[in-house]
């Protein structure tokens, strides 16, 4: 056996690994997560430290990587090609030699020869030096780069003079095309936008590597660019306000059964909120008197002293940009304008905050449903509940409109003001009017409907006949799965279906009056 042939190739065997070296460094160190590293160098990793450092200057390991790759290239082919020639070449001589043994013959023989040498050498390299190392380095990039980021790091001290005259010459080659510095754009290949951190927490989600509910909290923080205060505020129906000739002992006493943190207070009406009551303050004004003479003066301060300003958003405001003002001024609750300037309702940092937490109950929210399970396909709902916040609950497709709430839902479907046993047909599923508050609709039943379209035309007759207003929007039937479970409790409180106004006129009594929007 030729020593020679034997030793060669075993050089091509280096080469090509050399090759998968240079080939899975580049990858892994492109892919690994910056926050995965961060998080090994913060625990004092010495590895995850230089790889930090190849990711502020990716010059670095590219330029190492590169040039390996080229130049181990090169090796592999003139090597290779004529090394494994040099071994093809005498058993196909001797096949070719059963054809003769002319020189025309020969030639043929050693053109097969290289022919067949380049064809091994390319899959060599094709397969071992670059698909698999990459495929590999892809999967486990984190631990990879952790491995080969001390000989990258290394490689290019010892490469540095021949990596300068390269980048300059890069850097020179690209101002003659007009891409002189292209440094300011360097962190662009490490950033990712909005809509790709999304895939990425769906894809997460999916694969189990993040807990739904946190996945939620931060597709949350993304959506509040999307929702506005509109989305997320309190109606106007359901606001609890006190007129400016109050005093202090009413609003204490309104307190005591209507626990709110905050009064919007208005003059002559919601559309003329004139400052806010906030409890905290007031009770800490009460906590400081010295004597009890001084806190019964107190209550009998008219509102108007003790209130703050009111602060006035549009509905259109994005909730992310308020949630900043509110951070960065300290409020708690803005009163949320129409396009005409009137009271379309107010909302709390509270509400802000649910749109990402999702609804939760406190100390001064009412133990209530807003939905409530009765069996796999009937659901009792609350009619204020907004369209958008049952999909995710019902796994059922709402359509959605020019309403925010499913009362809204309701009254758009049926074109006209709902009552009592009225019924909405959807693709899908059925609504019911179960109970109002004079014009506004406060419980709704939804069910889950399967049957064929001529059994839902039969059921639309019957309801007809009953004497029951029924908007048939059904054109197919979507068959939705429900989680077998007793009841879906929503973590946040319904409010209180009725409005409360507090009117000063006697010292003893505090008449309760409802508004309307008067």
């Amino acid at each position: 056996m030729d020593w020679v042939i034997v030793g060669k190739l075993m050089l091509i065997l280096i080469l090509v690994v050399g090759n998968a070296f240079f080939v899975g460094s580049e990858i892994a160190l492109t892919s690994a997560r910056r926050s995965r590293i961060k998080q090994l160098a913060s625990t004092g990793n010495k590895s995850a430290k230089i790889v930090q450092v190849l990711h502020n200057e990716p010059e670095r390991f590219y330029s190492v990587t590169q040039i390996g790759i080229t130049l181990v290239s090169l090796a592999l082919g003139a090597i290779g090609l004529i090394t494994l020639t040099q071994v093809i070449d005498p058993s196909v001589e001797a096949i070719f030699g059963l054809l003769g043994d002319s020189e025309e013959i020969m030639n043929w023989a050693n053109t097969f020869s290289y022919i067949l040498a380049f064809i091994i050498i390319s899959f060599l390299h094709v397969v071992g030096g670059e698909l698999a190392p990459k495929v590999l380095a892809f999967n486990k990039a984190e631990s990879i780069s952790l491995k080969v980021a001390r000989i990258i790091n290394w490689m290019h001290a010892i490469m540095r003079p021949v990596i300068w005259v390269m980048n300059k010459s890069s850097n020179g080659l690209l101002t003659l095309f007009g891409q002189g510095d292209l440094t300011e754009h360097g962190d662009s290949q490490f950033s990712m936008t909005g809509e790709e951190i999304r895939t990425v927490l769906s894809a997460s989600e999916q694969e189990g590597a993040l807990d739904p509910q946190l996945t939620m909290m931060l597709r949350g923080v993304f959506n509040l660019d999307d929702h506005t205060a509109r989305d997320a505020m309190i109606p106007r129906t359901e606001v609890e306000a006190v007129a400016h000739d109050a005093t202090v002992a009413d609003v204490l006493d309104l307190f005591k059964e209507e626990l709110r943190e905050r009064y919007p207070v208005y003059e002559t009406s919601l559309d003329n909120i004139i400052g806010v009551v906030s409890m905290k303050q007031l009770l800490n004004r009460l906590a400081t008197e010295e004597n009890t003479e001084s806190s019964a003066k107190i209550g009998t301060l008219p509102v108007s002293e003790v209130m703050m300003p009111p602060y006035f958003v549009p509905d259109t405001m994005r909730l992310s940009t308020l949630l900043k003002d509110f951070t960065s001024n300290r409020r708690q609750m803005a009163i949320v304008l129409d396009e005409f300037g009137g009271t379309e309702g107010l909302i709390t940092l509270e509400d802000i905050l649910e749109e990402i937490v999702g609804d939760y109950e406190d100390e001064f929210s009412p133990r209530h449903r807003h939905i409530k399970m009765e069996d796999k396909q009937h659901f009792i709902i609350n009619g204020g509940v907004r369209v958008t916040e049952l999909e995710p609950k019902l796994n059922f497709p709402f359509p959605t409109g020019d309403y925010v709430t499913l009362g809204g839902l309701i009254n758009h479907r049926l074109g006209r003001i709902a009552e009592i046993d009225d019924l909405v047909q959807l693709e899908g599923g059925r609504l019911k009017v179960l109970e109002m508050d004079s014009h506004r609709i406060t419980k709704v039943l939804f069910e889950y409907q399967v049957n064929e379209e001529s059994e839902d035309a039969e059921t639309v007759i019957e309801e007809e006949k009953a004497g029951r207003s029924v908007v048939n929007w059904s054109s197919k039937k979507i068959l939705k799965k429900v989680e077998d479970q007793a009841e879906i409790q929503n973590s946040g409180a319904e409010r209180k279906s009725d409005e409360r106004v507090v009117a000063h006129t006697t010292k003893d009594a505090i008449p309760l009056n409802k508004i309307t929007g008067s």
